[in-house]
C-alpha cells in the first residue's frame, strides 16, 4: 500500500513539475509598448518594475509613440540589458 502511494505522489510531483517547466519555455506574450498600461508592462517585461514601467508610459505620453529600441533607449532607467532580455517581447504597433 506505501508503495502505490508513493507511486501516485511521485507521478503527480512529476506531472506538475512537467507542466510548470512547460509554462517557462513558452515564448513570451507580445506587449505592445505604446498601449500597455504600467501594471501590463511591469509584469510582462523582463527587468522592468513598477518603477520603470511608469516612466515608460511618462515618456510616452510626453512625447508620442515609440517607433523602435532607440526611442525606447530614450527613457529613464532604460538600459541595453532591459531592451536585450526584452526584445523579442516588445511590439511598436
Amino acid at each position: 500500500m506505501k508503495s502505490i502511494l508513493s507511486v501516485i505522489a511521485l507521478s503527480s510531483i512529476l506531472a506538475f513539475s512537467s507542466t510548470a517547466s512547460a509554462e517557462k519555455t513558452s515564448p513570451p506574450e507580445k506587449v505592445n509598448i505604446n498601449k500597455a498600461s504600467v501594471q501590463e508592462l511591469d509584469e510582462q517585461l523582463s527587468g522592468v518594475g513598477r518603477r520603470i514601467a511608469e516612466e515608460i508610459v511618462k515618456h510616452r505620453d510626453a512625447y508620442g509613440p515609440f517607433q523602435s529600441t532607440s526611442d525606447l533607449d530614450k527613457v529613464k532607467f532604460i538600459g541595453s540589458s532591459i531592451l536585450d532580455k526584452n526584445k523579442t517581447r516588445i511590439a511598436y504597433e
